[in-house]
């Protein structure tokens, strides 16, 4: 496969795995100036930077993995019927998706769709959202995308920050375009720099789970065009070890945790609580369980199946607005918090 090939197919992780990162950013890739995808969009802008410019890797071409808008959904029966009748599942029972509900209604996003795409720019309860994934980071997060009162669309940068994706925003207010962390929400470098979205209530669950809980859940569609890749997984082998491959500072420092333990941050007000699967496992004394946990005012029942990866959060309290929940690999989420201590 060539070099352009590897980058629009989102490959350069498996290529990565076997050749030193550097070496794969400058050999494969960075896209020459004027490529297509450069040309249909605004430039993305470094100033003002609220992080050392030095620190953001150029991991592939911008848009090399293609974010999507507004995609087609689907019903649990369409889901079934497509199980039938295709030679691939679209989705298993123990698929992972990401499972909002706003306003009313809920809809899943398969993370094997997700992770070749990166971000789904779409309306769910009358809310514009952007649900967020970034492999390299095990991450996951909903964002609420209206920024002062502007609608923003986000794409892929192909730029990395502490191995975590860089979005950056379609329709900038100046010309240029700002990029933002995916799992922070904050923009970074920019004319929005210091800017934060708002994140919105979000599970990541099975399946299984989510369709028993949520029966009316409609479903993204698979995009036509990107059919062939979603049989693909390119990151199998790099979350069966602790090795990255892009720089990460800070790291965490040797302890109970290993870089890619699984922590799900619930986020009550002003404060953020991250609970590692592996130490709610622990405490519970079973892979699967739920937690009760006080944060702020409130207390959260946090459920999870750590050998699944899954996690969802709501309030003891049902007059309690439901909490936003974020998912990552806890050296993705030490390098924005340095004193982050897990809980319980």
């Amino acid at each position: 496969m060539s070099a352009p090939g590897l980058i629009r197919s989102g490959w350069w992780v498996a290529v990565a795995a076997v050749v030193p990162s550097a070496l794969v950013v400058t050999l494969l890739l960075r896209p020459p100036d004027g490529s297509p995808a450069r040309a249909r969009h605004a430039p993305i802008a470094l100033e003002p930077c609220l992080v050392d410019p030095g620190e953001i890797v150029e991991a592939m071409a911008r848009d090399g993995l293609a974010a999507l808008t507004s995609p087609a959904v689907l019903t649990p029966t369409e889901v079934a019927r497509s199980n039938e009748s295709e030679r691939g599942k679209l989705l298993v029972p123990s698929d992972l998706v990401i499972g909002v509900e706003l306003g009313g209604q809920t809809r899943a996003y398969p993370l094997r769709l997700l992770r070749w795409h990166e971000a789904v720019n779409d309306v769910v309860g009358g809310r514009a959202i952007a649900v967020t994934s970034s492999p390299l980071a095990g991450s996951m997060a909903v964002w609420d995308r209206t920024v002062d009162g502007r609608e923003l669309s986000f794409g892929v940068s192909g730029r990395l920050l502490d191995s975590t994706t860089l979005l950056y925003d379609r329709q900038p207010a100046d010309g240029a375009s700002s990029l933002w962390h995916q799992l922070s929400g904050e923009a970074v470098a920019g004319p929005a720099a210091g800017r934060r979205l708002e994140p919105l209530p979000a599970a990541l669950m099975t399946w299984a789970d989510w369709y028993r809980d949520h029966p009316t859940t409609t479903v993204m569609s698979p995009d036509p065009g990107s059919k062939r890749l979603y049989k693909r997984d390119p990151y199998h082998s790099y979350r069966g070890s602790d090795l990255l491959r892009f720089p990460v500072d800070p790291l965490p420092p040797a302890g109970p945790l290993r870089r890619k333990d699984v922590v799900a941050v619930v986020t009550a007000g002003d404060v953020d609580a991250p609970f590692a699967l592996r130490d709610l496992a622990e405490a519970v004394g079973s892979p699967r369980g739920t937690w009760a946990a006080p944060i702020g005012d409130a207390v959260y029942l946090v459920e999870f199946d750590a050998e699944a990866g899954s996690v969802a959060a709501r309030p003891r309290d049902p007059q309690t607005p439901p909490p936003p929940v974020r998912v990552a690999y806890w050296f993705a989420w030490y390098a924005l918090h340095p004193d982050a201590v897990t809980l319980p």
